[in-house]
């Protein structure tokens, strides 16, 4: 990102350091609400924040939830009941 300059109360490294927090919705109130009054005013953390929030979504979509095949199940359900009896003698 651009370096800027702005008239504002939080600083820009500080937002974008915890843009992730923001858009998962991990973080408390005060400070979605302090992020958000920044975002409101300061257009290229508002441009970073939307491309993250757009990279967020393509991964999502591109994270769609499909079954293991059979084979791989059955590999892996026999390796855990190997290792299960190595463990129990």
């Amino acid at each position: 990102m651009a370096e800027h300059r702005h008239e504002g109360h939080t600083d820009c490294s500080e937002v974008l350091h915890h843009i992730y927090e923001y858009l998962d919705g991990e973080m408390s109130p005060d400070d979605v609400r302090r992020v958000a009054g920044h975002l409101a005013e300061c257009r290229p953390c508002l441009a970073e924040h939307d491309l993250d929030a757009a990279v967020k979504e393509v991964v999502r979509r591109s994270c769609v939830e499909q079954p293991a095949p059979a084979a791989l199940r059955m590999q892996v359900v026999h390796r855990i009941t190997t290792i299960r009896m190595d463990l129990d003698g």
